[in-house]
């Protein structure tokens, strides 16, 4: 009888001992949030261009600095952000220009948050080489649209965003 009793006292000390950790630690976090209309500036991670990339492709940028809210970091440097190709159109004969667009969706903020992003629009088209391809046979290429890496953009928070911090 005293074992079963020490026996369920055990269980129960462990019990609540779990209990009162998890408790501190939902004490210990807090939420802040990210703002509407904050800048988060990134650079683009490889060069991307209408040659090789496909239309939904995901594309890789990263946080150029900490994004802080009341001195605590949400979104730390170096952070990926996703973006993806909208548009995406090679080069062509008779000098038709390529063409790239990508438009910068989300970044993850410290507690695993999706942060929602607009005004993340980047393009390039090529030189269109029309004229030239007709005077040289139509085997002229028009140029092809490309976005180097390290391109940098500033999109901004789409909506007010709770983020529970530590």
């Amino acid at each position: 009888m005293l074992k079963k009793f020490l026996s369920f006292v055990g269980k129960r000390t462990l019990i609540m001992a779990m209990g009162l950790f998890v408790a501190t630690s939902y004490a210990n976090a807090r939420e802040v949030v990210l703002k509407a209309g904050t800048a988060i500036p990134m650079q683009l991670v490889n060069t991307v261009n209408g040659k090789e990339a496909a239309v939904g492709q995901i594309v890789d940028f990263r946080v150029t600095s900490d994004i802080k809210v009341d001195g605590i970091t949400v979104i730390p440097a170096n952070s990926v952000a996703k973006a993806q190709v909208v548009r995406a159109k090679k080069n062509g004969l008779l000098g038709s220009a390529g063409e790239i667009q990508l438009s910068i969706n989300s970044v993850t903020a410290v507690d695993g948050t999706q942060v929602i992003l607009s005004g993340g629009t980047l393009a390039d088209e090529g030189k269109n080489k029309l004229v030239l391809s007709i005077f040289l046979c139509f085997l002229i290429k028009g140029g092809q649209g490309e976005l180097p890496a390290g391109m940098a953009c500033s999109p901004i928070v789409s909506g007010n965003t709770p983020i529970t911090v530590d």
